[in-house]
């Protein structure tokens, strides 16, 4: 991780580099250390493996694309009885990156499409940081152990205070208005 990246794990690549036309090879294999702040970073209990490679390729109109693959084995806690679930993510991964002048922005682009390809910062691309951003958004986000108990079932003690509820004095008043009625 660099100083000034937000990210656990950060491989910066110039966009010098990739002006040129020759493509950039990226490997990316999270010692114990990244692993270990990559699972502080998502929340999770720990990141077993991380592996990524891709390739990063500068494009006419300032544009570079981002494309390859990412394998990881992550450990997240059960949502419901918070034991461990194993989790796999296996995926190609593509991101459009542009180098914008700040005064030939186009005001139409919504920055929220997903087509609209991404800022460039700092004459930067943290290749990591991107690796970082596909593993938030592929995980788990209610991660479910297989002893858990299934969605529509009712847990015992929300039943007994329906019960409850069903024999208190208002309960009753409520059941006397609806027969005269």
């Amino acid at each position: 991780m660099t100083d000034n990246s937000p990210y656990p794990i950060s491989r910066p690549v110039a966009i010098t580099e990739l002006l040129h036309g020759d493509p950039k090879q990226i490997v990316i294999d999270a010692d114990d250390a990244e692993r270990q702040a990559l699972a502080d970073y998502l929340d999770i209990p720990e990141v077993r493996s991380l592996k990524a490679k891709v390739t990063l390729r500068g494009e006419p109109g300032r544009t570079f694309v981002l494309e390859g693959t990412v394998d990881a084995d992550l450990t997240q806690s059960c949502v419901v009885t918070l034991n461990p679930v194993e989790t796999h993510i296996a995926g190609p991964i593509r991101r459009v990156f542009r180098d914008f002048p700040e005064e030939s922005e186009d005001p139409e682009m919504d920055p929220f499409d997903e087509d609209a390809p991404d800022e460039v910062e700092g004459g930067q691309i943290d290749v990591g940081g991107v690796i970082c951003e596909q593993i938030a958004l592929e995980m788990e986000p209610y991660p479910r152990h297989p002893d858990a108990p299934a969605e529509d079932q009712e847990p015992q003690e929300t039943a007994e205070k329906a019960e409850e509820g069903r024999n208190n004095p208002f309960a009753v008043l409520a059941q006397m208005r609806d027969l005269e009625k």
